[in-house]
């Protein structure tokens, strides 16, 4: 029984280390390459991670912390940067505090992707609970996760 779970156990592991995994950059097709340097021409500390088949990188462009997706033939599929609680308009500071009374931000991120309008991400604590929710620009609450349930 206890090899059992071993084996399942060690299944588990290498299937969440699949799911990302850190690529170097010659491992990275040169669609994706050119791409992202077309797009972030000043993007410096740069790191790749394969996500499935899509590749993540992340990187600072201009001091902000960024991530940038594309599929394996230099497709774009989205944009996330950081930003200060202090930018999010005015409308989803307001949705924030009215549907999570005492609850304190403590990240913040705009998403884009082709196509679709921005919408922020932002983690919210209180206590031991916390959450991650989404926001469109107009303050509507589009998702909310568990902090310890995000991965989707």
């Amino acid at each position: 029984m206890k090899k059992i779970i071993v084996l399942l156990s060690a299944c588990l592991m290498i299937s969440l280390m699949s799911y990302s995994q850190k690529v170097t950059p010659d491992k990275v097709p040169a669609p994706v390459k050119q791409a992202f340097a077309k797009m972030f021409p000043a993007a410096s500390d740069v790191k790749y991670e394969m996500e499935k088949s899509d590749y993540e990188i992340s990187f600072r462009d201009k001091g902000v912390e960024m991530s940038a997706n594309f599929d394996a033939t230099g497709k774009w599929l989205e944009t996330e940067t950081e930003i200060k609680e202090s930018n999010l308009p005015k409308e989803v500071s307001a949705s924030i505090a009215r549907n999570f009374t005492g609850f304190k931000i403590t990240e913040v991120a705009r998403t884009e992707a082709p196509g679709k309008e921005p919408v922020y991400e932002l983690d919210v604590k209180k206590g031991k609970e916390g959450f991650e929710v989404r926001v469109s620009p107009k303050g509507e609450i589009l998702k909310k996760i568990p902090l310890n349930k995000e991965k989707d």
